[in-house]
C-alpha cells in the first residue's frame, strides 16, 4: 500500500492522531525538501498547541505585533534577526493533553513585510493576509489559507490547504494525509510540478490541462524552464492546481 494512503487510513480509523500523522509525513519525506532560502527580515517561529491564528502583513511595521491574545498568554521574543512566539503555560499544556479545553482561542498577529513564518500547530485554522517570502507549516488538524508565498513547505495531517504560490527556483512541497489541496500558481512561476493522490482526484488547469480520478493518480508537468519544483502529495483526498 502507498505510504501516504497508509497514513491517511490510519488517521481515518483513529489509530493515530493528527499530530502523529504529521510526524509520519515529515519522516516520509525527510527534512531535505524544505523551502527556499529567505532573503528578507528573518523568520517568525511559532509553536502553539491549539488555536485559530490570523496573520496579516502590515507595511507600517518593523517588528511583529500581537494584536489579539485571546487568553493564550502569547509572547514574542527577539532572537537576532528572527523572532520566537510561544503561547500557553504549563497549566494550559496539562489540560490540553486531556482535551479539557473546550474551545480553541483566537490569536491575531501582524508581521512586517519581508518576515517569513514558521508555524507548528497541533489543531486550528490559520488565515494569512498579505505576501510572505516563505511559509513553513506543520499542522496536525485544521485548515490553512494564505494569500501568497514565495517559498512553501506544508505538512498537514488532516484538513485543507489553499493559497497562491510563486515558484521560480528551489524545492517546495505540500504533504497532506487526508483532505483537500487547492493551489494557484503565480504567472511568473517556473517549475516542475509533481502531484500524487493515493486515493482521490487530481485536477491541473491552465496551460497544462489534466484531470485524473482513481485509487492512485499521479501527474507531472513543466511550466517555463522548470527551474523550481513543487511536489504535492495527498494520501486520501483531492488536489487542484491552477496554472498561469
Amino acid at each position: 500500500m502507498d505510504e501516504y494512503l497508509r497514513i491517511a487510513k490510519l488517521l481515518e480509523e483513529g489509530k493515530i492522531d493528527p499530530d502523529e500523522a504529521g510526524r509520519l509525513l515529515e519522516a516520509l519525506e525527510g527534512e531535505s525538501a524544505g523551502p527556499a532560502p529567505v532573503v528578507g527580515k528573518g523568520w517568525l517561529r511559532a509553536r502553539i498547541e491549539r488555536a485559530d491564528l490570523r496573520v496579516r502583513v502590515r507595511a507600517d511595521l518593523d517588528a511583529p505585533v500581537i494584536e489579539e491574545d485571546g487568553g493564550l498568554e502569547a509572547r514574542l521574543e527577539a532572537d537576532g534577526s528572527d523572532w520566537k512566539l510561544s503561547a500557553g503555560g504549563g497549566r494550559r499544556k496539562f489540560f490540553g493533553a486531556f482535551n479539557l479545553l473546550d474551545s480553541r482561542k483566537a490569536l491575531r498577529l501582524a508581521l512586517p513585510p519581508g518576515l517569513a513564518l514558521e508555524l507548528q500547530l497541533g489543531q486550528g485554522e490559520v488565515r494569512i493576509q498579505g505576501a510572505l517570502p516563505a511559509l513553513r507549516v506543520q499542522l496536525g488538524q485544521g485548515r490553512l489559507r494564505f494569500d501568497r508565498s514565495d517559498a512553501l513547505d506544508v505538512r498537514l495531517g488532516q484538513g485543507e490547504v489553499e493559497g497562491r504560490v510563486r515558484v521560480v527556483e528551489d524545492r517546495h512541497r505540500v504533504q497532506l494525509g487526508m483532505g483537500k489541496v487547492r493551489l494557484t500558481l503565480e504567472p511568473e512561476s517556473d517549475l516542475r510540478l509533481k502531484v500524487n493522490a493515493s486515493l482521490g482526484e487530481v485536477k491541473v488547469s491552465g496551460r497544462l490541462q489534466h484531470e485524473g480520478k482513481g485509487p492512485s493518480v499521479s501527474y507531472s508537468g513543466t511550466v517555463g524552464e522548470g527551474r523550481g519544483e513543487l511536489k504535492v502529495s495527498v494520501g486520501m483526498g483531492d488536489v487542484e492546481v491552477k496554472l498561469p
